[in-house]
């Protein structure tokens, strides 16, 4: 009782503590989430040594699946309310296209991938439409995907874990090494051609999290908010007991129905201006995020794992060369500039919080606030997307 007193204590004090000291060394280098799935694998093999030398003390595996999946519930409406997808409007057509492109190659390449490969492995065509929302929308896709395919924490915590690998050597690419290659094979870059207007857009997700550890002090709007996404998740649960039935077990409905409902109620709250513009909701959606991270790395079963990262991490791997790789053949063909197809990429694959690293890089601000518009609009659609294409695998 004690420890696991002590285990629902850490899963909500640590992430605190890896937003206030987001400036150490290892949290600069691999970021806020992957220091959360750093430490919580730590935790797991900490654990899974003391097993091996036959120690009874275990951590309650139940605990962290449960703090999991209820952080995930609420993270998502508080990531989509600050999703200010009427700006979209003011994206020009190149930008557009060029997101356009990005879709059409993760459904086209994880498609391919899961008949070739996908189809032979554990959970392949979850995985791969969980792949399909991860490129389109980011981690909280991946993740809402894998709760509404009934995955279990270990095969959603492999799937993350594959994903951190793959995606920082792919992010420094895209830092160091994606310009160079592809002003070879696209136009250059069309400055002040990204926006049709003027945009008050800016990267929340970093000036906020200075002033949230600066100050500690989360107002009343953050509050309602906050009870916002918690009422979407209870709504969402609701409606299983009107759809639900006693011949399937309540996992089967409940965990699609809470998902689904966050995601339309985090879309619907976007549009309301009060709800948009409360300052501070983005950290919180993101401490959430680290809630999750950090409870299911902790969570992993090593036992259970097998082969299943060698599947996992070939899947993803080839899924995210092949996106690039049919991303830059579109972008070719309709004529869109490195920048902007490095800028939707990064976009979809790792979401808004990357977007001004990359631009900076880039020496290109104007693609900033489009970058920003664009990985707002993935996060909206990318859980749909996976699901629907989910289904279409699991005929």
């Amino acid at each position: 009782m004690i420890l696991e007193m002590i285990q629902l204590v850490a899963l909500f004090v640590i992430p605190f503590y890896i937003i206030k000291y987001h400036k150490f060394v290892i949290t600069r280098w691999v970021g806020t989430i992957g220091t959360a799935y750093f430490l919580g694998i730590l935790v797991a093999v900490m654990f899974y040594t003391l097993y091996l030398f036959d120690v009874k003390i275990q951590l309650n595996s139940e605990i962290g699946e449960y703090i999991s999946f209820i952080s995930i519930a609420v993270a998502i409406p508080l990531l989509l309310f600050s999703a200010n997808l009427a700006e979209v409007r003011k994206l020009s057509k190149v930008v557009l296209k060029s997101f356009l492109s990005l879709v059409i190659s993760a459904i086209v390449v994880s498609s391919i991938v899961f008949y070739f490969y996908g189809k032979n492995i554990e959970f392949g065509a979850e995985l791969s439409a969980m792949a399909i929302g991860l490129y389109t929308g980011g981690t909280p896709n991946l993740n809402a995907l894998g709760n509404i395919f009934s995955l279990n924490a270990t095969t959603i915590g492999i799937a993350n874990l594959s994903d951190m690998v793959i995606g920082a050597v792919f992010y420094m690419f895209l830092l160091l090494g994606a310009k160079p290659l592809l002003s070879r094979f696209l136009p250059k870059s069309q400055e002040n051609l990204y926006l049709k207007g003027s945009s008050n857009i800016e990267n929340t997700d970093e000036i906020l999290l200075e002033q949230f550890v600066i100050t500690k002090k989360l107002s009343m709007k953050i509050l309602l908010a906050f009870g916002m996404a918690v009422l979407s998740a209870i709504i969402g649960a609701g409606i299983f007991f009107l759809i639900g039935d006693d011949s399937r077990k309540l996992t089967d409905i409940l965990v699609p129905t809470l998902m689904i409902g966050v995601t339309v109620f985090g879309i619907v709250g976007s549009f309301n201006k009060n709800v948009r513009e409360t300052k501070g909701m983005n950290v919180v959606g993101q401490y959430f995020i680290l809630v999750f991270s950090f409870a299911l790395a902790s969570s992993l079963d090593f036992t259970q794992m097998r082969g299943l990262f060698q599947d996992i991490i070939i899947l993803y791997g080839v899924i995210t060369l092949g996106v690039f790789v049919v991303h830059v053949f579109i972008s070719k063909w309709m004529k869109i500039d490195a920048d902007c197809t490095i800028i939707t990429l990064t976009a979809g694959v790792y979401g808004p919080a990357f977007i001004p690293a990359i631009t900076k890089q880039l020496k290109n601000d104007g693609l900033t606030v489009p970058g920003l518009i664009v990985g707002s609009i993935g996060y909206a659609i990318g859980t749909f997307l996976g699901m629907l294409l989910g289904l279409l695998f699991l005929l």
